[in-house]
């Protein structure tokens, strides 16, 4: 968090600077995994520890900004489909799977449960942490950059978060040769593990939304991938693949 900062209010109201802590011998969470995973090390404790950290984000970022209340599902299940459509439009292969990944959406359309919509990170995942000693740092709070700054503001469910950290683990597994699923499963499950130990609710256990806000995640990698990286699309799209018919 910001330790000074300093603002205008002319002609509006705006930030001019911010001073920040400085970090020694921080390492960020994608370096970290990358050299657990060569070295064939557990890295299920760091990401318990990540998950406790991303929950305490979460609960400051709430009570510093307004709660909008329970989340507009169903709104957010037809941006999603409408982000989908656009994304398989630009990447045709994502067009057989379309049909089942909207299904992911329809659930979510028809959820009535789950945590708050509030102010979230946006664009979380494992380049976004830093580790300095036992503890874990959460840098870059701006959001996609693609989307406009009135959305990045805008409240959202905190799984959206969830999902981005956990697309990362399994961005972290397909990066050596053979791929680590099992890996990445352990961490997925050792995040929200610790994330549940401190928000006090499971994102495990709110599973239409967890697997909409992921495939969504999905989508926008697919996207970003054919656009900036074709090497790397096959990532996104085993995710996709699974998403498209996994109950879970």
């Amino acid at each position: 968090a910001p330790v000074a900062w300093f603002t205008t209010t002319a002609p509006r109201r705006a930030t001019l600077g911010v001073l920040q802590p400085f970090l020694p011998d921080a390492t960020d969470g994608w370096s970290l995994a990358l050299s657990a995973l060569a070295a064939g090390d557990d890295f299920t404790a760091e990401a318990r520890a990540l998950g406790r950290a991303m929950a305490e984000v979460h609960l400051a970022l709430a009570e510093a900004f307004p709660s909008a209340g329970p989340g507009e599902n169903g709104r957010t299940a037809e941006a999603m489909c409408a982000r989908l459509d656009a994304a398989a439009h630009a990447v045709p292969g994502l067009l057989p799977f379309v049909p089942g990944l909207k299904a992911a959406f329809g659930a979510l359309a028809t959820c009535d449960t789950g945590p708050p919509a509030q102010r979230i990170h946006g664009d979380l995942h494992l380049g976004q942490v830093l580790r300095a000693g036992r503890d874990w740092f959460v840098i870059d709070f701006e959001g996609e950059p693609s989307r406009p700054l009135a959305e990045r503001r805008a409240p959202q469910s905190p799984v959206r978060d969830v999902a981005g950290m956990l697309r990362s683990f399994d961005y972290a597994a397909r990066q050596r040769r053979p791929w680590r699923p099992e890996w990445a499963r352990r961490c997925r499950e050792a995040f929200c593990a610790g994330y549940a130990a401190r928000a006090g609710w499971d994102p495990r256990k709110k599973h239409a939304l967890l697997r909409a806000h992921e495939t969504d995640r999905a989508v926008y990698e697919v996207l970003y991938e054919a656009r900036h990286r074709p090497d790397w699309l096959p990532v996104p799209m085993a995710a996709i693949k699974r998403l498209a018919v996994w109950g879970g």
